[in-house]
C-alpha cells in the first residue's frame, strides 16, 4: 500500500511539471505544492476544571495547503495586463473532510495598468496584502498555518483574535492596489458578505461563534504603507482600518465591525523582524454588554543563510468576556528549516501554547512538529 502511494505521488509530481505556453500574447502555467507533518505534543491541561489531563497527541497530518495551481497572463487590446489564478485543493468538502471547507481557494483575476491593480474573486483582502505577517513567513509557516492545532485540543472560551477580521477566508472580494510612489502605496478591499463564498446557492447567512457575530457584510478595508531603505537597513510600516455591518439575530443586536490594524518591519542583510497588531474592541459583540477589548499582537524574527533558515514568534491575544473578566492566550514557536533543492524543504518547529480564562488555565501544551514540503 505504501509503495502504491509513493508511486502515485511521484506520478503526480512528474505530470504537473510541464509549463504550457498558449501563444505569444498569453501564458499558462501549472504548479503544485505538497506538505506533510509529523509530531508529538504534551498537553498537561485539557480544559479548566477538567480531569482530562496528560493528553500526549502524536500523529501525522496532510496539512492544509497541498494544491495544484493554474496561472495565466495576457495583454488586452487596451494595453491592460490581465492575470488570473485558479487553485484546486487536495482536499474537498465531502464526507469526513468537511472541516476544511473554509480554506482559501484562490479563484481570482487581476487587471493592472498605470492606475494600479484591480482584482476580484476569492483572494486575500487589502490588509493581508499590505501587513507584514512573519508568523507565516518563518520556517514551517507556523504558527500562522494552523497546523499546530492538529496536535492539541484547545479550550472552549474566546481568547481574542490573533489576526484581523476577514483574513485568509475565501469570501468573494473586490480589491485595489496602487502602484508605489516614493515608497508609499495604498490598498482597499470590499467584501459584500463574509458568509458568501462564490457559490450560486450560498445563502446570505450569519454566523455566531462564542456569542460573537463573525460574518459581517459590506466589509470595507483601507490600508496605507511606506517602505524604504537606508544604509542597507530596510524598513516598512503599514496602517489600516476595517469596517463592516453586523445585524440582528433572534432579536439580539450586535455591534458593527470597527477594527484597526498595523505592522512594522525592519531588515538587515539576512535578518528580519516584525511587529503586527489588530484591535477590534467590541466588534461583533452583543450591544450594550461588557465584552470587548479584543486584540492580538505578534512579534517575529528570522535569520537565513545559504539553505538554512531559523525563526521565532510570539503571539499574544486578549479578550474581556461578558462578565468583565479577562481571557488571554500566548503562543511561542521556535523553528528551523533546510532547503534540499529541487523544491523540497524539511523543517521542524517547537511550540508552547497557553490559554487562560479568568486566571484559570484552559490549555497548557508544548510539542515538536516536523514538516516536509515539495513545490513543483
Amino acid at each position: 500500500m505504501r509503495k502504491t502511494i509513493l508511486v502515485g505521488i511521484s506520478a503526480l509530481v512528474l505530470a504537473f511539471t510541464t509549463v504550457v505556453k498558449a501563444d505569444g500574447h498569453a501564458g499558462i502555467s501549472i504548479s503544485g505544492y505538497q506538505e506533510f507533518f509529523a509530531g508529538s505534543a504534551d498537553q498537561t491541561t485539557a480544559a479548566a476544571g477538567s480531569t482530562e489531563h496528560g493528553y500526549d497527541m502524536s500523529k501525522m497530518s496532510n496539512g492544509n495547503y497541498s494544491r495544484l495551481t493554474a496561472t495565466y497572463s495576457s495583454t488586452l487590446d487596451s494595453g491592460l495586463d490581465l492575470s488570473g489564478i485558479y487553485t484546486v485543493n487536495a482536499r474537498d468538502c465531502q464526507g469526513s473532510r468537511d472541516a476544511i471547507c473554509g480554506v482559501v481557494n484562490y479563484n481570482s483575476i487581476n487587471l493592472a495598468g498605470a492606475f494600479g491593480t484591480i482584482g476580484f474573486g476569492e483572494k486575500f483582502s487589502a490588509p493581508a496584502a499590505m501587513l507584514s505577517r512573519m508568523t507565516a513567513g518563518v520556517p514551517t509557516g507556523e504558527p500562522d498555518g494552523g497546523i499546530l492545532t492538529h496536535f492539541y485540543t484547545g479550550g472552549s472560551n474566546d481568547y481574542g483574535s490573533a489576526n484581523e477580521t476577514n483574513y485568509a477566508d475565501n469570501s468573494m472580494k473586490v480589491t485595489f492596489n496602487s502602484n508605489v510612489y516614493s515608497g508609499f502605496s495604498f490598498a482597499a478591499g470590499f467584501t459584500p458578505n463574509m458568509a458568501e463564498e462564490g457559490s450560486a446557492d450560498n445563502a446570505q447567512a450569519t454566523t455566531i461563534t462564542n456569542s460573537e457575530y463573525t460574518s459581517f457584510s459590506d466589509v470595507l478595508s483601507t490600508m496605507v504603507k511606506y517602505s524604504g531603505e537606508m544604509d542597507g537597513i530596510g524598513f516598512s510600516a503599514a496602517y489600516g482600518m476595517i469596517s463592516g455591518n453586523a445585524g440582528q439575530v433572534a432579536g439580539t443586536n450586535y455591534n458593527d465591525l470597527e477594527e484597526t490594524v498595523y505592522s512594522a518591519t525592519i531588515s538587515y542583510a539576512n535578518f528580519s523582524a516584525d511587529l503586527r497588531k489588530n484591535e477590534k474592541d467590541n466588534s461583533g459583540q452583543v450591544k450594550n454588554n461588557q465584552a470587548g477589548n479584543d486584540e492580538g499582537t505578534s512579534i517575529c524574527a528570522m535569520y537565513s543563510m545559504a539553505n538554512i533558515g531559523i525563526g521565532a514568534c510570539q503571539i499574544d491575544t486578549s479578550f474581556t468576556d461578558l462578565n468583565n473578566l479577562n481571557n488571554s492566550s500566548k503562543t511561542r514557536t521556535y523553528s528551523a528549516d533546510y532547503n534540499l533543492g529541487g523544491g523540497m524543504k524539511v523543517g521542524i518547529v517547537y511550540f508552547d501554547i497557553e490559554q487562560t480564562a479568568n486566571n484559570v488555565t484552559d490549555l497548557d501544551v508544548d510539542g515538536i512538529v516536523s514538516k516536509i514540503s515539495v513545490g513543483f
